[in-house]
């Protein structure tokens, strides 16, 4: 029986499940990197889990997949989705943009609601987290879980969002 490593350190027994594949879309428009490249600690080390990163060029964010929003920070800079498959994905406009306390965003979305695939989570004023300091680049992070086999990164220079593929997520069912 063969058993490989996945990216988040588990072993996967390949001949022990089946696999299925997830994409994450662009959730604005702009420059799909590695998070990697986020200059941020907690996002570039993959503290809470791996993902990808997009430089912003519009200022509207929607949901990567489809689930249930299980959060909404207050300061509407964060979003929790859970897929149906018992997967979280994070979406967190800018870098330590919770200081701004909800100054620059506006969401109408709630906790506990169900969001589709390019729905619009929120909005924000790319030039007032500018002016304030702060970076605007999107981490958007598969949250660790034990069904994630391996991911995919397509990176690009011009993404848009709900088109652009940003990320494969294979799964063990």
């Amino acid at each position: 029986m063969s058993s490989q490593t996945n990216e988040f350190g588990d072993q996967d027994r390949e001949q022990d499940h089946k696999r299925r594949e997830l994409i994450l879309s662009a959730v604005t428009d702009g420059e799909i990197i590695p998070i990697e490249e986020v200059r941020d600690d907690l996002f570039s080390q993959k503290m809470i889990g791996n993902g990808y990163a997009i430089i912003p060029t519009s200022e509207v964010v929607y949901a990567p997949v489809s689930g249930k929003l299980i959060e909404v920070a207050d300061a509407k800079h964060a979003y929790y989705i859970e897929t149906d498959e018992g997967l979280k994905v994070l979406v967190h406009i800018g870098i330590d943009t919770l200081l701004l306390n909800g100054q620059g965003f506006q969401t109408s979305l709630e906790k506990n609601r169900r969001v589709e695939k390019g729905d619009q989570l929120a909005t924000f004023d790319l030039k007032l987290i500018s002016e304030r300091g702060f970076k605007t680049v999107i981490p958007v992070i598969v949250l660790e879980h034990e069904s994630v086999v391996s991911l995919e990164l397509f990176p690009t220079k011009k993404a848009k969002a709900n088109e652009t593929h940003a990320l494969k997520v294979v799964l063990t069912k």
